[in-house]
């Protein structure tokens, strides 16, 4: 592994964001790096485990990939899909839908791209305002005075209804006492 420049913040953008393009090895060379900047950090120790445990144990052994992890140097832009997640997580969805047209346009056989444009196109607003008159209309129901209370009904009333004594009814006491003797007797002698 060739040691990855960047402070530890950077480090671990790059890595999700490899991550969300399903770069996994990139993903996991951002971690490392990270990781030895930063050893005692759990919780990007836990992340890096996760994306890990998603790769096959044929991609470990063999982690050369032929391209490259980092923009040529002096190429300071960031790509339309970098700029169209930039937006979606400020929330600008119809910016962010507008730069991963814009990206799929340069990489039309990029299936990745095409999955996030349409999940954006999702949350975006609306360009046009709803026709009302297409709409589907809906039958009007007349107010109707509600039906008679029936067996159900009048089950849970008298469910919920409050008891009319406040004392237990006349050898609830020592029904309850004998059950609870049977039951300290039972465990005693199993």
């Amino acid at each position: 592994m060739r040691r990855m420049a960047g402070n530890p913040t950077e480090l671990e953008q790059r890595a999700e964001r490899a991550v969300r393009r399903g770069e996994l090895l990139v993903a996991l060379e951002h971690f490392e790096a990270y990781l030895a900047q930063n050893p005692e950090d759990e919780r990007v120790r836990q992340r890096m485990e996760s994306v890990r445990a998603l790769l096959q144990p044929s991609e470990l052994v063999s982690r050369r990939r032929a391209e490259p992890e980092e923009p040529q140097p002096g190429t300071d832009s960031l790509s339309d899909a970098e700029t169209g997640e930039m937006h979606a997580s400020s929330g600008r969805f119809d910016q962010a839908t507008q730069a991963y047209q814009r990206a799929l346009a340069a990489s039309p056989a990029n299936e990745l791209l095409r999955e996030r444009l349409e999940e954006l196109r999702g949350l975006s607003r609306p360009t046009a305002p709803a026709d009302l008159a297409a709409a589907e209309k809906l039958e009007v129901a007349a107010p109707s005075k509600p039906p008679p209370a029936g067996r159900s009904a009048r089950a849970s009333d008298a469910s919920f209804a409050p008891l009319q004594s406040a004392s237990p009814p006349k050898g609830a006491v020592k029904m309850l006492q004998d059950l609870l003797n049977r039951i300290r007797s039972g465990r005693r002698t199993s």
